[in-house]
């Protein structure tokens, strides 16, 4: 028959617990989450991504990958199949002729794809071994919805489909497709988004040599709208210019993924936004409590300008630079006020861990009581 349980082994057993706990829950919340094996910048697909490099890809993914950011892609839908997309697409919709259902098949044609779009924002490299296509947020959701209709997208089923995104939680909104009239049904779309705390992002136009007229949503207050840059950093000259223009990004012989497991190569101030758009994601990832205006200050106050003006119609205020937008410190009155906002899920781990130090110093106090209540001689005595 067992005798009476020993306070001070029943101490030092619970002490040993609560220690093998506390060691648990500290190693989870310290631990990094682990990311994508990042192939090597001389791999099969990745030596050709030469916007990676300008972008300083590496260096971001050091801070951010985007994990659970969603990015709503507005055009021809995504193929969800493609290896480099695969477990990054979700269900979406189909708001023009509903052909696709859920926007992850893309009936889009050679040269104009949402699975483009969506390569360039969260490509994961698993094709080939590893050795596949990577895009700058590669741990990022894609939202794909379909506005297309007979080969051509329709402005009704755009607005509806910035709503439906923004409704879907998506935090970063990348409309590839535009228009060259305003409507009443895409400017109260965007506001609806604004509202909703989603970031919209439009490439600003490829008429830059044939008339340069404005291209809605990219023309809309509230829409970061960008140019396409080249290797050198340099505009394209068929990028539209003109005060809408918020950032550059580059957009000239971009490699990325293309429906039916296959890839292609494009200019496009479409490619352009795509980056801005992964960019958003990265900075939304590191900073959940940042809202739209916080976010697209540090994009542009971090963007990169070969010279002064901090502002022209040709860049905007400059190249995104998505690593400095992640590690830049300098302050200012928004930035401040969402340091603080931020503060708690920045230093998040660093409580836990100091509660469950806290905790053990408080079962040690009490398994010492115990095994002096034990050893002490009693008044009876």
């Amino acid at each position: 028959m067992p005798g009476p349980t020993n306070p001070g082994v029943f101490a030092g057993r619970a002490l040993v617990g609560a220690a093998a706990l506390a060691l648990t829950v500290a190693a989870s919340v310290t631990t990094a989450p682990a990311g994508y094996r990042v192939a090597p910048a001389d791999s099969a697909l990745r030596g050709s991504e030469w916007a990676l490099s300008a972008l300083r890809a590496d260096q971001a993914w050091e801070t951010s990958q985007g994990q659970g950011v969603t990015v709503a892609v507005i055009g021809t839908g995504v193929d969800a199949s493609h290896p480099d997309l695969k477990g990054r697409v979700v269900k979406g919709a189909d708001l023009a002729d509903y052909s696709t259902g859920n926007g992850t098949r893309d009936q889009g044609m050679a040269e104009v794809q949402g699975t483009h779009v969506a390569g360039i924002i969260a490509g994961t490299g698993r094709n080939y071994g590893g050795d596949g296509l990577y895009g700058l947020a590669p741990q990022a959701r894609v939202l794909p919805v379909r506005v297309y209709r007979n080969d051509a997208p329709v402005a009704a089923a755009t607005a509806a489909g910035i709503r439906y995104a923004a409704h879907q939680g998506a935090k970063v909104i990348d409309v590839a497709v535009s228009f060259p009239r305003p409507s009443e049904e895409l400017r109260s779309a965007i506001e609806y988004a604004a509202q909703s705390d989603a970031l919209v992002v439009a490439g600003a136009g490829d008429d830059g040599r044939t008339g340069n007229a404005a291209s809605y949503p990219a023309a809309y207050p509230g829409v970061v709208a960008v140019a396409a840059s080249n290797k050198q950093g340099d505009v394209w000259p068929d990028s539209h210019y003109g005060r809408d223009v918020a950032l550059t990004a580059p957009g000239v012989g971009i490699l990325t993924t293309a429906r039916n497991e296959d890839y292609w190569t494009g200019s496009s101030t479409a490619y352009a936004a795509s980056w801005v758009a992964a960019s958003a994601a990265l900075v939304r990832a590191e900073h959940p409590r940042w809202n739209v205006a916080e976010v697209i200050q540090k994009l542009t106050d971090t963007a990169d300008r070969k010279a002064p003006p901090r502002y022209d119609v040709h860049h905007g205020y400059g190249v995104v630079d998505p690593a400095k937008a992640l590690t830049d410190r300098a302050s200012s009155q928004v930035d401040t006020q969402s340091r603080i906002t931020t503060r708690s899920s920045d230093t998040g781990p660093a409580l836990v861990v100091a509660a469950v130090t806290g905790t053990l110093l408080v079962l040690t106090v009490i398994a010492w009581l115990l095994i002096r209540r034990r050893i002490t001689p009693s008044d009876d005595d």
